[in-house]
């Protein structure tokens, strides 16, 4: 179980704070397919932790969206 171990600190640590925005303002209007290919791209290289994270914050854009 590879996130088991404890966490080295060794990725880049940068993010690309405008693909993060652009994808947050579109994401209630993507179909499913096109969520999970996003989220894929946006977090293929971070910790598991940190992907958990982000999902959850999607998850809560779509769920707010289709409140409106």
């Amino acid at each position: 179980m590879r996130d088991s171990n404890i966490a080295t600190n060794s990725g880049p640590g940068q993010i690309d704070a405008k693909k993060i925005k652009d994808l947050a303002e579109q994401w209630g209007k993507l179909p499913p397919r096109d969520r999970e290919a996003s989220m894929r791209e946006l977090t293929r290289d971070m910790p598991q932790r940190y992907r958990e994270v982000i999902q959850e914050y999607f998850r809560k854009l779509s769920v707010q969206d289709s409140n409106k």
